[in-house]
């Protein structure tokens, strides 16, 4: 994070950065934190500032302040249409305004003004952030910052990228006194091993759930991100904490209730039956109908032999996979299906009332329909009321592409069939929505969700009702309580027709800050809540839902949907010694750049800049670059997310990867456990491949235990270190994790019988995980670096070559 500047006048010695404080609060899977910096202008000449920041994807500003000139400037939250009529009031009286611009999501710029020659910035940027949890892990990250920058007056703006990565590299600052702090308190149900990849950590703790998180070592620089990798130790399956404070003199809590549903003892293997409709009309030509069919290609791939399924093209008319009836899913069906599906184009219009009439009249009963269209419905009611006499046992999701979707049409489709509706906006992928979803459909859940709080005297929670609780998904419970609590609350469902009981003992922390934060969190789910509710409503009912959002959102200090940051401006008067408020208009600048950049092309961790050039009277106007290196695996073509979007849309009915469907069991066994190494390495979200990847590992485990399997000593290895990665990451179903044990002993016993294996077996408990994956790859003659040719023609007939080079991209980052 940091500065741009433009110079006024005179040389410059430039910018410094002089101080970095990180200050942070973290509860369970949210966090609060506080960047704090300090500037100083060393130059002989005035100069101008623009400070660019970014935050994480899953973050929300809670707060900025700039304080420079004896002034200080403090955002606070306003509705937008009363923030609007204040800065063009503001604009045509000709006062100071301030701008702050969106330059993509999250990545903002804000105009802070003149600077003089030896004076002091400080800047405080404060957000709320929901820590991804994967593996048993939480990561909080924090983007490097760098020096301030000076843009020249050549300087091309396409060269951007270059310059701050040099300064990253390099501190070119003389000065020493650079000082660079954390502070963070971490309260957790469990205990934590801490962790960083650049930093060396002091970790203070005071029992098993309450650590403070310092650095050890003084750094010269803050040259690369900051990350905190936290990971549980033996977590419960509910747990909980209660945070108690004051409000108006009288007791209040706030209790925080965590499930992480562990649902395999509740799974039944029953056969279930699909039918999925597509959109084909117009406006999803493009890059809109191919994410669909991707989608497409490997929910069917999710589905187990014996399942049944059809697929309607919703065009002018409408197509269907199967004439008649249902198709059995099968390695024949699987080929047939995935061939139409990509033979599919687009049409003028769609019918999507015939579509659903013949999804409940003629594919029988007892199926999950999904529903997957960008298109206006004109007959909504119509629709909704046969929907509502003929639904029968079905259920239908929906996905809404884009914000033309009717969204209203689709919420109440969804509710009136007891389905769920997603809403895939401009800029996400079309895929990871789809298949999040239908894994949830797929796998056991947690409905009728009930909560027995006991005695406890309860205001309010988040959310006010449960509809699902999902298996292995972490899921959050709010409480506002007043007066006493007590110590064991009881979390209760079903599971298809079993019941579902866990008791949660609570734990008492008393950190105010941590109380502050969990009602900001609740503050921000209920507002997220309201906001998709608001989806399905009209009128005067939506209106009074918008209200509430703007009320929890300027009671909570929180940007939402209907709100913006208008500065508050205070600064001493030196006469009558008293403080003095303004307010300072901020034009909002709402622009999204996600259209011009491919979700797969944008950093994994932006930096911000603080960028200066000679004075020219206009403010500085930039577009962050991506830096392109000379890394071949880099440029490829094919980044690692969508090299295993393309593999995984190519897995056989059996479960197995491989190149050409007839290849002997060996070269499936082989390259289905390059394609799990590949998606397991890597740090990827990888959930939506849960159910795909649990197929492969049940193939390679029936079949490399077969009698007649030809095992190479260098495939055993490449399944173990499959096998062994893939128990770790936590992503097998109960009775996978029993198969794979088998399978591992049963390796172990096989390839100690071998001479040829000895060093091999040696080299899995000696070496690290990272020289034995290389070791699975061709290295050059002197062993100093891999030499493998990766040869990708028909992507359908490559797959082997696009996990090896899957693997080979993030080889560096195994530890």
């Amino acid at each position: 994070m940091g500065y741009s500047i433009k110079e006024i006048k005179g040389n410059s010695q430039g910018m410094i950065l002089k101080k970095v404080s990180i200050n942070g609060n973290i509860c369970g899977e949210y966090a609060e934190i506080s960047i704090n910096q300090v500037y100083e202008n060393k130059s002989r000449g005035d100069v101008e500032g623009v400070y660019v920041f970014p935050i994480p994807k899953t973050a929300i500003i809670s707060g900025f302040e700039a304080e420079v000139g004896g002034k200080t400037l403090k955002t606070i939250v306003e509705e937008k249409e009363k923030a609007f009529k204040i800065y063009e009031n503001a604009k045509s009286r000709g006062d100071n305004t301030v701008f702050l611009e969106e330059l993509k999501p999250h990545m903002f710029k804000i105009a802070i003004g003149k600077i003089i020659s030896g004076e002091t910035v400080k800047i405080k940027l404060s957000y709320i952030d929901e820590l991804q949890y994967k593996d048993k892990k939480f990561k909080l990250t924090i983007p490097a910052m760098h020096e301030p920058t000076k843009m020249d007056e050549d300087s091309k703006l396409n060269n951007l990228r270059n310059t701050l990565v040099n300064k990253l590299v390099k501190k070119e600052s003389e000065d020493s006194e650079f000082q660079f702090k954390t502070n963070i308190i971490v309260e957790s149900l469990c205990k934590l091993e801490f962790e960083s990849p650049y930093h060396k950590l002091k970790v203070e703790r005071e029992g098993d759930t309450v650590a403070k998180i310092n650095l050890q070592d003084d750094y010269e620089a803050m040259d690369k991100d900051f990350i905190l990798i936290m990971k549980e130790k033996d977590p419960l399956e509910a747990d909980g904490m209660i945070y108690e404070y004051k409000e108006n003199g009288e007791d209040r809590r706030v209790v925080y209730l965590r499930m992480i549903p562990k649902l395999d003892d509740y799974e039944i293997e029953e056969k279930e039956s699909y039918v999925f409709l597509i959109d084909i009309s117009d406006t999803m030509k493009g890059d809109k109908i191919q994410q669909a069919k991707d989608a497409l290609q490997i929910c069917i791939r999710n589905l187990e032999e014996g399942d049944t399924f059809d697929i309607i093209a919703m065009g002018e008319t409408l197509k269907y996979f199967w004439d008649e009836g249902m198709a059995q899913f099968n390695s024949d069906t699987l080929k047939k299906a995935s061939q139409w599906i990509e033979n599919l184009s687009t049409e003028n219009d769609a019918d999507i009332f015939g579509a659903i009439k013949y999804s409940l009249e003629n594919e029988g009963g007892h199926n999950t329909i999904l529903i997957f269209t960008d298109d206006e419905v004109e007959e909504e009611d119509e629709i909704l009321d046969y929907v509502k006499e003929n639904l029968g046992d079905n259920r239908i999701f929906t996905f809404g592409f884009d914000s033309e979707t009717n969204n209203y049409f689709l919420n109440k489709l969804a509710h009136e069939s007891f389905g769920k509706a997603e809403f895939i906006n401009k800029g996400q992928r079309i895929e990871a929505v789809v298949l999040r979803q239908f894994k949830r459909i797929q796998n056991p859940e947690v409905d009728d969700v009930q909560i027995d709080w006991g005695n406890m005297q309860v205001q309010a929670t988040y959310p006010r009702t449960i509809d699902y609780m999902y298996d292995r998904e972490a899921f959050s419970i709010f409480a506002y309580v007043i007066g006493e609590v007590s110590d064991e609350i009881v979390v209760s469902g079903k599971v298809g027709d079993r019941e579902y009981v866990k008791k949660v003992d609570l734990d008492n922390f008393n950190t105010e800050d941590n109380a502050n934060l969990l009602k900001k969190v609740w503050a921000r789910k209920r507002i997220r809540s309201i906001e998709m509710n608001m989806m399905s409503q009209r009128g005067d009912v939506k209106e009074a839902m918008r209200q509430k959002v703007i009320e929890l959102s300027k009671n909570n200090g929180l940007i939402s949907p209907e709100t913006t940051f208008i500065f508050m401006e205070l600064r001493e008067e030196p006469v009558l010694g008293i403080e003095l408020k303004n307010i300072i208009p901020i034009s909002v600048k709402e622009i999204t750049l996600s259209h011009e950049f491919e979700e797969e092309n944008l950093d994994a961790a932006d930096k911000s800049g603080f960028l200066y050039k000679k004075y020219e009277g206009t403010i500085l106007e930039e577009k962050i670059h991506k830096l392109k290196g000379d890394n071949l695996y880099l440029n490829s073509k094919y980044p690692r997310n969508k090299l295993l979007r393309i593999i995984a849309k190519n897995q056989f009915a059996e479960g197995a990867f491989v190149d050409y469907e007839d290849s002997s069991t060996e070269d499936k066994v082989e390259t289905t456990a390059m394609v799990l190494l590949a998606f397991i390495l890597g740090d990827e979200d990888i959930d939506i491949y849960f159910n795909q990847l649990n197929k492969s590992v049940e193939f390679i485990c029936d079949k490399c235990v077969s009698e007649d399997f030809k095992l190479e000593d260098r495939v055993g290895k490449m399944i173990i270190l499959a096998l062994d990665k893939a128990e770790e990451k936590g992503i097998l179903k109960e009775k996978n994790m029993q198969k794979a044990g088998k399978t591992l002993d049963y390796l172990y016993d096989l390839l100690n019988k071998r001479e040829s294996a000895k060093e091999m077996l040696n080299n899995l408990v000696e070496y690290s995980l990272k020289k034995n994956v290389a070791s699975l790859f061709t290295v050059s003659e002197d062993g100093s670096c891999i030499n493998e040719q990766i040869v990708i023609s028909e992507e359908r007939n490559s797959i082997f070559s696009m996990a090896k080079l899957a693997v080979l991209m993030i080889l560096n980052d195994i530890v």
